[in-house]
């Protein structure tokens, strides 16, 4: 017993100081990007276009340019803090579930990193342009750099969420919990639920649907491949171990 609590106490206090470790480097990323915050207001400020800025409140622009670098810092060490998580679950792990782990990690990053490039590059401008499109000639539109950058925020995050679906498809298909035979049986019912939400967080524009919903549509078919392989992956591997050893063979 006495064992097993000094075992736990040391799985506690590495977990500990790899967090304290993530942390303190967090916050230096962090702090380094406010002293070049101006590039990253600057990045964003490239999409606003002829849409006016202002402040409300008077530590409305301090408190965003803080979250502003705060968030970068975060993206920047992301891969830091995952090889540190992965790190301390790892020790846990069977060698192919290293791998599988590994693997996930390294390649749900750069599907999150392409969502988000897709959202800044093609996204946000379209999304953007529509609303400014929108014109009443009373009503002059002026927006809050906060809710301008919440917003902006909020539409590269989900994109590079929505970007992960192969990923998580692979890792639930690595489980045996997905077949790539039961996505493409309801592939017409999980589009057209692909469609409704595209529609129902994009602007009400033909356009806007598109650039979310085909990308999505993309993404389950490319689910299905990623599902089919590791299928036939598996299946491949369940041969060759239920095949007999030469030397067993030879002599029955």
């Amino acid at each position: 017993m006495a064992d097993k609590k000094q075992t736990l106490i040391g799985h506690l206090g590495e977990l500990r100081r790899r967090l304290i470790l993530i942390l303190a480097v967090n916050l230096m990323a962090a702090a380094l990007c406010f002293y070049r915050v101006d590039l990253l207001m600057d990045y964003l400020l490239r999409l606003a276009g002829g849409i006016k800025l202002i402040y409300i409140s008077p530590a409305e622009l301090f408190l965003v340019t803080i979250k502003l670098a705060l968030t970068a810092g975060i993206v920047l060490c992301l891969p830091l803090t995952l090889y540190q998580l992965w790190a301390y679950v790892a020790k846990g792990l069977y060698k192919n579930e290293k791998l599988v782990t590994a693997v996930t990690l390294g390649v749900g990053g750069l599907f999150f990193a392409a969502g988000v490039m897709f959202a800044y590059g093609v996204v946000l401008p379209v999304t953007l342009g529509f609303f400014q499109e929108i014109q009443v000639s009373p009503v002059t539109a002026m927006v809050s750099i906060q809710e301008f950058v919440s917003f902006a925020g909020a539409l590269l995050v989900a994109f590079g969420i929505v970007f992960e679906m192969p990923v998580v498809a692979a890792l639930l298909a690595q489980l045996g919990v997905l077949k790539a035979k039961t996505l493409a049986k309801h592939r017409g019912p999980l589009i057209l639920i692909i469609f409704v939400i595209a529609a129902a967080i994009t602007p009400p524009d033909v356009v806007s649907q598109l650039l979310m919903g085909i990308p999505m549509a993309a993404l389950l078919e490319l689910s299905i491949g990623v599902c089919w392989l590791i299928e036939k992956s598996k299946q491949r591997r369940l041969k060759k171990a239920q095949q007999p050893e030469p030397s067993q063979a030879s002599v029955a």
